[in-house]
């Protein structure tokens, strides 16, 4: 008797399965500018929802891609226009550390020999080691450039198709399973959404917060350090702390022990510990309603973990976790309550 359900070849399912693990195996150098994709789709996919009311869906994506393109590119060019155009700045404070570690013989017991830091002899060895390596540099810039391609390319697809594959993908969800699959979509998208966010609304505020900290202590070439800072703290943590250490090693040489308490005291947990150890997870958890000390976790400990991708790694596998968390809770406890509200 015909029940009205297709009965399911599973033996065709496996083979399909195999298939699609074998090609993610194969290719899973392009996982990193898939998922980054993805999570950047996720926070343009709304733009895209607004912007293709007026115009064709494609050009709306297209639109959308070059325009996160050009941002990159000219935030890329204004941070090294700015820092090359205080090169011989840059110069003077590495031969102030260098003139102050050579004092006396050497500063904790190390013997420097006295030298003034010769930038154009650094940029002449660089120029000999680019020549004796230039098929290697011309192999990874070309290797990077097309992944760097690939990914625009992905964002470009997930961009105009995502949310049209999303639902294609839930309507195969049974009616009676979605109510509990929605927590972990939304915590997914949440996360997502606040990472990105948060991420660059972050290096903003420390670029923001840094101008007026530079301008007081007086050492000019406030808006150099302040972009310096903001371009730092888009590595989280470890960043910004390499700036401020940095700088107090620097204000040391000039033997100004006013700035190095006005840059330990003030500059560092204005611009490291306030965005990294309160800003970011605060921010994130008020988005993906999670624990902010759970997302702190996350991140550190995906950059520990991972390197500079586990910031994105991190906090979706404590997306992942929490809603599962709180599936197994409802399904096992009978409890029908929703968890957005609640920090778990």
């Amino acid at each position: 008797m015909n029940d009205g359900r297709r009965r399911r070849d599973w033996f065709v399912i496996a083979i399909l399965v195999f298939l699609v693990l074998l090609i993610t195996l194969v290719f899973r150098e392009l996982l990193n500018p898939i998922i980054i994709a993805g999570a950047l789709a996720v926070v343009l996919i709304p733009f895209h929802n607004g912007l293709k009311k007026h115009i064709r869906p494609s050009l709306s994506s297209i639109f959308i891609t070059t325009g996160v393109v050009i941002f990159i590119v000219v935030m890329l060019l204004v941070s090294f226009g700015v820092i090359f155009a205080n090169g011989e700045y840059i110069q003077e404070v590495f031969n102030s550390i260098f003139a102050w570690l050579s004092i006396g013989g050497g500063v904790f017991g190390m013997s420097v020999n006295p030298f003034v830091l010769d930038i154009q002899s650094i940029v002449d060895s660089i120029i000999a080691a680019v020549t004796g390596s230039i098929g290697e540099i011309l192999g990874a810039t070309a290797y990077y450039s097309i992944i760097f391609m690939i990914l625009f390319l992905f964002l470009y697809l997930c961009i105009l198709y995502g949310e049209q594959i999303f639902h294609q993908i839930w309507a195969l969800v049974p009616e009676e399973s979605r109510p509990k699959l929605s927590i972990l979509n939304v915590l997914l998208s949440d996360t997502l959404y606040s990472l990105i966010i948060v991420h660059v609304g972050i290096a903003l505020i420390v670029f923001i917060a840094a101008l007026p900290f530079f301008t007081f202590l007086g050492y000019g070439h406030v808006l150099f350090w302040s972009i310096v800072c903001a371009i730092f703290a888009l590595i989280p943590v470890f960043g910004p702390v390499i700036i401020v250490a940095f700088l107090a090693v620097y204000a040391l040489s000039l033997g100004d022990y006013f700035g190095v308490a006005l840059i330990l005291l003030i500059g560092w947990p204005l611009l490291c510990a306030i965005p990294d150890w309160y800003l970011r997870p605060v921010f994130m958890g008020k988005r993906s309603k999670m624990n902010a000390v759970l997302i702190f976790i996350a991140l550190f400990g995906g950059i520990a973990i991972m390197g500079v991708m586990g910031f994105l790694y991190g906090p979706l596998a404590l997306a992942i976790l929490t809603g599962v968390y709180r599936i197994l809770f409802i399904e096992f406890c009978g409890e029908n309550q929703s968890f957005h509200s609640k920090n778990t």
